[in-house]
């Protein structure tokens, strides 16, 4: 009696995995519920000691700035990149650069590199030949001291984070001044080292103002929208970037927070050593977001994971 209950019971749980796993190959991997498994990547460079990058979709080419004062150009192919060249040099002369520290790239495939050291701004093409230099330290309008943001917007302006001024310089693509706007102060535009700025595809400016807890909002004539710290301690960020979707990404030394104007969308935690990573900056490319890095011993490298949204 107890032999047969045993061998009932195993029947019925074979029909049982039997048709779990019929249900699984049919349902699920002939596509009518999809399931993605999150795919990741690590790529460290032995020879970076990075700060910022930014990504040329049209060139799939990705720009890392280099405490050594280059800027390393690598090719990425989804999950693969690879270094091709290297532009700039160390140093104090035109191009070159003692702390290069935030880096965009335009439409035309133009790139500009914020040097906080020298206070300056450099525009470059893919090649590094540059195009003009703007920037010393100082005071004046078309000074600046120590920034280490710089955003694009869509339609053909720049904006620098001029931190240890306490204000936001606007800037054409042609390198013409435009206007400035902040001082220093706890209202509504004004900033207490502002660190970092992005701009989203309706125009919007959001400047992450690091000591006063907050990120503000403008609309492209400095006209101020809104302030909104999403219950996170803005003094721990240094980076805010804006994908395609307007997205928003904040990121602190070992979290990213990706947010929208009202709420934290996800936390992502890339490293489960925290203390032994530091994250330098983002971009998101398709489904995926690059996570530039640099470890204890000043090693950069990048992780790259899928994301949902």
């Amino acid at each position: 009696m107890i032999s047969r209950f045993y061998w009932l019971l195993m029947i019925i749980i074979f029909l049982l995995i039997l048709i779990g796993g019929v249900y699984i190959y049919v349902v699920i991997f002939r596509g009518t519920i999809p399931i993605e498994l999150p795919k990741t990547s690590y790529t460290e460079f032995n020879d970076l000691n990075p700060t910022s990058f930014a990504y040329d979709s049209l060139l799939k080419i990705a720009y890392i700035t280099d405490l050594k004062g280059e800027i390393k150009k690598y090719f990425v192919d989804e999950y693969n990149l690879k270094h091709i060249d290297s532009i700039g040099k160390y140093g104090n002369d035109r191009g070159q650069f003692r702390e290069p520290c935030d880096i965009e790239v335009d439409k035309n495939n133009f790139i500009y590199v914020l040097d906080s050291y020298l206070s300056k701004l450099v525009k470059m093409d893919s090649n590094g030949k540059v195009i003009w230099e703007i920037g010393k330290f100082g005071n004046q309008e078309t000074n600046f001291a120590n920034p280490v943001g710089i955003g694009l917007d869509k339609i053909g302006a720049i904006y620098i984070a001029d931190t240890k001024n306490n204000r936001i310089t606007k800037y054409d693509l042609d390198g013409n001044f435009l206007m400035l706007f902040g001082k220093y102060g706890k209202e509504p535009s004004q900033f207490d080292e502002p660190v970092d700025i992005s701009v989203d595809s309706k125009g919007f400016i959001y400047v992450l103002d690091k000591n006063n807890n907050r990120v503000q909002v403008f609309d492209n004539n400095a006209n101020f929208i809104s302030y909104n710290n999403y219950s996170i301690d803005v003094t721990k960020l240094h980076k805010i970037y804006i994908d395609e979707k307007d997205l928003i990404y904040l990121v602190s030394r070992d979290e990213i927070y990706i947010v929208n104007k009202d709420k934290i969308l996800e936390r992502i935690s890339p490293f489960f050593e925290k203390t032994k990573f530091k994250i330098m900056s983002v971009f998101r490319w398709s489904d995926k977001l690059y996570i530039l890095y640099k470890n204890d011993k000043n090693i950069g490298g990048i992780k790259i994971i899928q994301i949902k949204f």
